[in-house]
């Protein structure tokens, strides 16, 4: 007996997985809209940004990014064995993250306090602020506990070919956040039911994946007791975690900086890198995740040309969306940042404030994008200590960077500095894959094609912003500029992904 898999091609997939993550990015964008839109940016909205990241730290150590990593290429080794057999580790491996991950939220919820002064120090003498941050973190902390499980169905459902569903989960995260947004803004613009949102969103969230993970084959076992491939599990998490810890750690002590910095920048670099991470996460780190499922399923003996051919592919895939993306990003920050954040409590100079640190941020998407794919090729050769020795170097170039640009762009240097920490580390990782290298001969030609569509499309953004014609106009025209100029240059994305 197997389990239920999907057949699609590659194509198909990314297809799949990118349209999850849009339907989930699409709420996310709404939920910060409202968010935005109902508490501004002060002190009280950087304080319960910081709250949040805290689970939502921890959550890229045992969840989308260490656990996943190490936990997909195993269960894609034994999944021959039996249903049984993945289903009795697969039980195992939930059983034991409970138990870790739930001391540490008891830990984290006991001493918020503490935790709060480490990630907010530059509040440390506002003692309302402090308590405020402390309780709000006690509500979110327990949303790591069920996206750490959320995260094992769902690289379990990746597997088996379905990417819809895990990638489009955190909508029911977003749609609860916005309930509880609404529901304190009823009540004097209370934040606390925000942070109620998280709690209930993380429900909704670990109960769907358990669900469609029971359709496709899941049926919790008995058997606990630790065996080999567990251990190996966990092992292997060990140098990903700090691979991964290393890479939020930039993000981290880019908002420890920025509370030294005025009121609200805390809340400046989340509200941009929201908007940053949009094209990041509905196309890089879908991308991403198909690949990592793909790449582990390959047998590495005689298949090492199909592993090669998977990776140009992926590297044309982010040079084909992320290139335009960035330009766009680029070009339109003022009126994008304007157009989704400028009303009611967030004011034209929050807005501006948002676009030069969304600049920054968009400087590197590419980087961030290549970060991403090459992260999941170490990962799926069960290599996580090179991408923590390189990730340890980009976050010391990281806080160096950041210290400097603070001087000459405040908060922005903060997000300019994260950017060129990426290209450093994407640059070290390509090189340390040892035997491979982008085949630039054989795709030269599409690379030059998709550049000069690129140019073309940034022209005519140019060209329309002169003009003041409304956004959603601008992008409309902007996008079918650039997919004509693919057609008229016979850039297939189809075939160039099949």
């Amino acid at each position: 007996m197997k389990f239920k898999e999907k057949k699609r091609s590659l194509f198909a997939k990314i297809l799949h997985s990118s349209f999850g993550v849009f339907t989930s990015r699409i709420f996310g964008l709404i939920r910060d809209l409202v968010i935005a839109a109902l508490f501004g940016a002060s002190k009280y909205t950087d304080a319960f940004f910081v709250a949040f990241a805290i689970p939502n730290l921890f959550r890229a150590l045992f969840a989308e990014g260490a656990l996943s990593s190490a936990f997909i290429p195993i269960l894609a080794e034994n999944r021959n064995k039996g249903v049984k057999y993945s289903n009795t580790y697969m039980t195992k491996i939930i059983t034991y993250l409970f138990l870790i991950v739930g001391l540490l939220t008891f830990i984290i919820i006991i001493f918020s306090k503490y935790f709060i002064l480490l990630f907010l120090p530059g509040y440390a003498t506002d003692k309302e602020m402090v308590i405020f941050a402390s309780n709000i973190l006690k509500i979110v902390m327990p949303y790591l506990l069920f996206i750490s499980i959320s995260s094992i169905f769902a690289g379990f459902l990746n597997l088996l070919g379905s990417f819809f569903i895990p990638q489009s989960s955190t909508a029911l995260l977003n749609i609860s956040m916005i309930a509880g947004a609404y529901i304190g803004w009823i009540f004097d613009n209370n934040i606390y039911y925000l942070a109620y949102g998280v709690f209930v969103g993380g429900i909704l969230q670990l109960l769907l994946l358990f669900v469609f993970s029971y359709i496709y084959g899941y049926r919790i076992q008995s058997n606990l007791k630790m065996s080999d491939n567990v251990k190996k599990t966990f092992l292997l998490i060990i140098p990903s975690i700090f691979g991964v810890g290393i890479s939020q750690l930039n993000f981290t002590v880019g908002r420890i900086i920025a509370s030294f910095l005025n009121e609200g920048s805390i809340s400046y670099l989340y509200y941009a890198n929201r908007l940053f991470q949009f094209p990041l996460g509905v196309f890089s780190v879908a991308l991403s995740g198909v690949a990592l499922a793909e790449l582990s399923k390959t047998d590495i003996i005689d298949t090492q040309s199909k592993q090669h051919n998977l990776i140009d592919k992926a590297f044309i895939a982010i040079i084909l969306i992320i290139l335009p993306a960035t330009i766009g990003l680029i070009l339109l920050s003022d009126e994008i940042t304007r157009f989704i954040y400028q009303r009611n409590h967030f004011t034209a100079l929050d807005a501006a404030q948002t676009a030069s640190a969304l600049i920054m941020y968009s400087a590197g998407l590419i980087f961030f994008s290549f970060v991403n794919l090459f992260t999941k090729v170490f990962h799926s050769r069960k290599d996580t200590k090179t991408p923590v020795k390189i990730a340890a170097i980009s976050f010391i170039c990281n806080v160096i960077f950041m210290l400097l640009f603070i001087k000459w762009f405040s908060h922005a240097g903060i997000a300019l500095a994260s950017s060129f920490a990426a290209g450093i580390n994407a640059f070290l990782l390509y090189a340390y894959i040892r035997d491979y290298s982008f085949n630039f001969k054989n795709n030269l030609a599409i690379i030059l094609k998709i550049v000069s569509a690129s140019a073309i499309m940034a022209t005519v953004v140019t060209i329309l912003k002169h003009y003041s014609l409304n956004l959603l106009i601008v992008i409309l025209i902007s996008a079918m500029t650039y997919f004509l100029c693919l057609a008229v240059l016979k850039v297939n994305i189809r075939r160039v992904l099949k």
